[in-house]
């Protein structure tokens, strides 16, 4: 495939008193007729105030147990989250409370794996042809709206339920994020089906250290107006942060867009895909190839002979590597430029994952894990402040 930009707080108690008896005199209640407390008439009198501070009571201790408790428990998992490395979090994120079924779920539904398609197993064509529906389910096209019109621009990643990974050079012609649209679970950009979504952008984030002449640091988050639900068609790839790997030759790495398919061709409806390996910096940086322009923070991957290679279109897209040890694909680069499209001597350029942990970190998880408006904290809240009304209306 000849896929240069390649573009186109604490535990909160809420405390009430309620005393262990009840001593009215009777002459409070009928002056006329002044009894003990004791009396069958006054306890008769009296019940409907009694059982009034009791339900009352009762009320305001159901609202403060179930909103402490969500906010409680709720604030204590989104810690935990936040302590977690970007992948197992990607995978815990999936399991909820339910930590007695975390393996299992992680084995089907965690970051990563393609439901689908094994391909491992010679069930997809390799070598510049069309992908099988459902084999990248984490690949996304970010298109352009115009008028009616939607234009394919860039290739991403789903790393989260509402982050898109690409490149940063991608939203060089408009950084408005209401041009913009993911389009998430298709291999055809031309033809939607049952599984296919459309999800409007709330924010574009721009590393803020990219440079458009060099490409340093070439790297951008889309953040989604809506939460993607996973299913065989869409699912998150795997971020590399807890597993330290020098990629090599052997290495099984992939690469897949909608790009050119020739460097003077157009772009395709089809999702392309090609199996491409890792080539040292020795090699990609030397005077016959790049001549020591490719970053620190960038590295080449391709074949040298440029048979498989991305193209414009291919922007933004992830390089995908399997790590057989655990099962599962990581994005360890984010498609960036080239030299032409599929030349010899000069392989795809892709922004290193690993170089950008901290300002993807600090984006996806912790900015998640303290957002204000985390529904279950606020539904907690307020049930808590219902509690306190509560008690106010009782005394």
């Amino acid at each position: 495939m000849r896929l240069a930009s390649r573009d186109a707080q604490p535990h909160t108690q809420c405390e009430f008193h309620r005393p262990h008896t009840l001593s009215v005199p009777c002459a409070s209640l009928e002056p006329d007729r002044p009894r003990a407390c004791g009396d069958r008439k006054c306890l008769t009198a009296i019940l409907p105030a009694v059982s009034s501070t009791m339900g009352l009571g009762l009320l305001s201790a159901v609202l403060l147990y179930m909103g402490s408790s969500l906010w409680y428990y709720e604030d204590l998992s989104l810690s935990e989250m936040s302590r977690l490395s970007p992948s197992r979090a990607q995978a815990a994120g999936l399991v909820g409370a339910e930590a007695a079924h975390r393996k299992a779920v992680q084995q089907k539904e965690g970051c990563g794996t393609g439901p689908l398609v094994d391909v491992l197993k010679g069930s997809r064509i390799i070598g510049g042809t069309e992908a099988q529906v459902g084999a990248w389910p984490w690949i996304v096209s970010l298109q352009i709206q115009s008028g009616r019109i939607l234009a394919h621009i860039c290739g991403g990643s789903l790393v989260k339920e509402r982050w898109v990974l690409t490149a940063a050079h991608c939203i060089k012609d408009s950084r408005n994020p209401v041009m913009w649209r993911a389009v998430i679970g298709t291999n055809n950009i031309h033809v939607n089906h049952s599984d296919t979504r459309k999800i409007k952008i709330n924010s574009i984030i721009i590393h803020p250290g990219f440079n458009l002449e060099s490409y340093v640091n070439d790297i951008a988050l889309f953040h989604l107006k809506k939460a993607v639900k996973y299913n065989d068609y869409i699912q998150p790839i795997c971020l590399p942060f807890d597993v330290f790997q020098n990629l090599n030759k052997s290495t099984k790495c992939f690469i897949s867009g909608w790009g050119r398919t020739q460097e003077e061709g157009n772009g395709t409806n089809i999702l392309q895909e090609a199996e491409v390996h890792y080539i040292s910096r020795s090699i990609c940086n030397s005077e016959t190839s790049y001549g020591g322009i490719i970053p620190n923070t960038s590295f080449c991957a391709g074949d040298e002979d440029g048979v498989f290679d991305s193209c414009r279109g291919d922007s933004g897209g992830p390089l995908m590597c399997y790590l057989p040890e655990h099962e599962r694909f990581f994005v360890m680069g984010i498609t960036s430029y080239g030299h032409g499209c599929g030349r010899k001597g000069f392989p795809g350029v892709y922004s290193g994952l690993s170089f950008h942990q901290k300002w993807l970190t600090e984006h996806i998880y912790q900015r998640s894990a303290k957002s204000i408006f985390n529904l279950t904290i606020l539904y907690g809240q307020v049930l808590i402040a219902l509690c306190s009304v509560v008690l106010l209306a009782s005394t």
